[in-house]
């Protein structure tokens, strides 16, 4: 059985799916929190966004071979037009030049229904990005959502609701 958090994620139409290494292996959790808000921040504010119109789900994880700490996002609520390669390349250098590790950034493939891999593909997924993006869906993930995101899915229920 899936979760409300899950039903709430697969509302919000994604634009980005990312992996964000650390160079350090030992790094405070708000150390590691605080390089991703600010990666945020400088997102939000070169597209001229406010910050807390941003949609984002974060999840944190040890990863399976070596056991070090990552991240994956889902982040949305920047313009259309901000939807491209050149968005990815700028959020993947902006993490590395914060002294994060490496970093993939993708645009969101709208077949990964936002934590679990649709069940018919309608063509070829990246098989990191299906696999990574099911982990969304799992019961031993712990997820961090922004408060935009709730409200994003809330609003879109009400307008349902009066049609």
């Amino acid at each position: 059985m899936e979760s409300a958090d899950i039903h709430v994620l697969k509302e919000v139409p994604w634009q980005f799916f990312g992996t964000l290494t650390f160079k350090q292996q030992r790094l405070p959790e708000r150390v590691r929190l605080s390089m991703f808000f600010t990666l945020l921040r400088h997102t939000a504010k070169t597209h001229k966004v406010k910050f807390n119109k941003l949609l984002w789900c974060l999840r944190q994880e040890h990863g399976e071979a070596t056991g070090r700490r990552h991240f994956h996002f889902l982040l949305a609520g920047l313009p259309a037009e901000a939807c491209t390669m050149r968005t990815c390349f700028a959020l993947k250098n902006g993490w590395e030049s914060r002294k994060g590790g490496m970093a993939r950034v993708t645009r969101f493939d709208p077949r990964l229904d936002a934590g679990s891999y649709l069940t018919k593909p309608a063509g070829p997924v990246d098989p990191g990005d299906s696999y990574e993006s099911a982990k969304f869906g799992s019961g031993a993930c712990s997820l961090m959502i922004a408060h935009a995101v709730w409200k994003f899915a809330s609003s879109k229920r009400q307008a349902q609701l009066m049609r």
